[in-house]
């Protein structure tokens, strides 16, 4: 999913039926909209309620983490790719940045991994240039 530029519009052909992708830029303020895109999509995926919520609540946290964490001082882009494939729903949010820890950690800070985790069927985390978050959802019978 590397880009060169940031948009606040939709990559590429944005919205299709199996797969919604957007670059914008890691600004807490755009996080509701792609929240919303996101849920309108993932409830036409075949996932139940309760896993579009999790999908919801999961995505959000690695977007806020990108915001908060990965640009300190800077500005960058986040990227949201989500598609269906075959039985599985994949939701994947990367950032260019650096990571950047809590000023304070604490009962507000450090738990976004860990409700990442419970929320998602799977979950990969992979640094490097950026971090990469891959969360995957099964669709249930």
């Amino acid at each position: 999913m590397p880009s060169s530029t940031s948009t606040d519009e939709p990559a590429g052909s944005g919205a299709t039926d199996d797969s919604l992708r957007w670059v914008v830029t890691a600004d807490p303020n755009q996080l509701a909209r792609l929240r919303a895109q996101l849920v309108t999509w993932a409830t036409g995926t075949g996932l139940d309620a309760e896993q579009v919520q999790d999908l919801q609540l999961a995505a959000y946290e690695a977007m806020a983490n990108v915001a908060e964490h990965a640009y300190l001082g800077t500005t960058g882009i986040l990227e949201l790719h989500a598609r269906s494939r075959g039985d599985r729903v994949i939701v994947t949010v990367a950032d260019h940045g650096r990571w950047q820890p809590a000023p304070r950690p604490g009962l507000l800070h450090g738990r976004g991994l860990p409700l990442i985790r419970a929320l998602a069927e799977q979950t990969v985390i992979e640094t490097g240039d950026g971090t990469t978050v891959t969360m995957t959802w099964i669709r249930r019978p």
